[in-house]
């Protein structure tokens, strides 16, 4: 009766696992569960989100990109993050290339300090008229690490995606650091 009901519990574990660990169908891989970022130190979900990661060939940067599935014209957040000294305050971090912002040809909109799920944060909306797309951009820190996260799009179409990113942005936490290190 014991191995029975052993042999039942086991195939309804492996019922629901995946054929090898961290592949497609693996909960690790699945972005709307916020376990596929562990490794960059931080958790991010999807949920409620229609956009999922895509491929970013375009840059040396440890970046992850997020866009609407099959359709290259609407809006992307894209998420880096970066080492910092331990003691670097969030408003010393950004202030050194926010001054450089106007060189590049974007015009600050709005800053404001905000805390996301027990972080402090820095919203900064910008607008580039040269190219007409309109950015915001959430930086957050967590001992010496630092998260910049950036929604792009049309200045048109900006407010409908901006709607994705912010429910993306939402779900940003930061994992157990000393798993980092």
């Amino acid at each position: 009766m014991k191995t029975g009901l052993f042999i039942l519990f086991q195939l309804a574990a492996s019922a629901f696992a995946a054929p090898h660990p961290a592949t497609s169908t693996s909960a690790l891989t699945a972005p709307e569960k916020g376990l596929y970022f562990l490794h960059k130190g931080f958790s991010l979900k999807t949920e409620g989100s229609s956009w999922v990661p895509v491929a970013n060939a375009d840059t040396l940067l440890d970046t992850v990109r997020f866009a609407s599935p099959g359709n290259t014209k609407t809006g992307s957040l894209s998420i880096r993050t970066d080492k910092v000294a331990k003691d670097a305050s969030l408003d010393l971090y950004t202030r050194k290339w926010m001054r450089d912002y106007p060189n590049y040809g974007f015009e600050v909109l709005a800053t404001k300090k905000f805390t996301l799920n027990g972080s402090p944060a820095l919203l900064v909306d910008m607008l580039s008229r040269s190219k007409n797309k309109q950015i915001r951009q959430v930086v957050l820190k967590n001992e010496d690490r630092v998260a910049i996260m950036t929604c792009l799009d049309d200045k048109e179409s900006f407010s409908a995606s901006l709607a994705q990113c912010n429910q993306i942005m939402k779900s940003f936490t930061w994992t157990n650091s000393e798993n980092q290190k």
